[in-house]
């Protein structure tokens, strides 16, 4: 298989969209995107708060075999932290290539990635540098943002619906406009505002909008 630049770039926005990820179910949503191109065919992540390999707090699957997340990886003699990026075959599907990165997080957190390559070793040899490069950086920064989510409870509450509220209100617009934009009645656009106005603990939708701008959730239209 040649060098695909195409999947360089579906890894990179998968990458971009995790890094902007406003909940731990929109992190999720990221990776379920499926937004690479061959020869990646499954993405998986996992984040345990406490040792590896114990239940999972954090699970992200999408596509063929994904749910082998940290295959490879073993702790005997080592630490999790002193692991490496580690890659195998399967006896029965040796044309697919799994690559699982070890992650640890800023607050003593655990983490793998493991990503599925439909790719022979000699195209692999050829760009290891790149995809193992990719992988790790996706595998950091989706610990570090499903770290943050877990640990601040206001972002992680806010719904999807309450942040788009929120940021076209941040636009300017009023109620019955974002209704409009959004296709939904006012008083539901007035229900999801009053809700984050509660979570934010604001005591307007102005003091809501500011109190989630410094958060760092609200989205802007393309």
């Amino acid at each position: 298989m040649t060098f695909s630049a195409e999947a360089f770039e579906g890894l990179d926005q998968v990458i971009a969209a995790v890094g902007e990820a406003t909940s731990v179910d929109h992190l999720e949503l990221s990776f379920k995107k499926q937004s690479w191109s061959a020869p990646v065919i499954g993405l998986g992540a996992q984040w345990w708060r406490t040792s590896p390999r114990s239940l999972a707090d954090w699970t992200a699957l999408s596509g063929v075999f994904a749910d082998e997340v940290g295959a490879g990886l073993t702790v005997e003699g080592e630490t999790w932290a002193s692991l490496t990026p580690k890659t195998w075959r399967r006896e029965r599907t040796p044309e697919i290539l799994g690559v699982s990165v070890p992650t640890v997080g800023r607050m003593h957190t655990y983490g793998a990635l493991t990503a599925h390559l439909r790719i022979d070793q000699g195209a692999w040899l050829a760009q290891q540098n790149g995809w193992v490069g990719r992988l790790m950086l996706l595998a950091c920064v989706a610990h570090d943002r499903v770290e943050r989510l877990s640990a601040d409870p206001t972002l992680a509450r806010l719904a999807p619906r309450e942040i788009e509220c929120l940021s076209l209100a941040a636009e300017g617009l009023k109620a019955k406009q974002i209704a409009d934009e959004l296709g939904i009645g006012q008083q539901t656009v007035q229900f999801h505002l009053a809700r984050a106005r509660l979570k934010l603990s604001a005591g307007n939708t102005v003091q809501a909008v500011v109190r989630a701008a410094k958060l760092g959730v609200l989205r802007t239209r393309q």
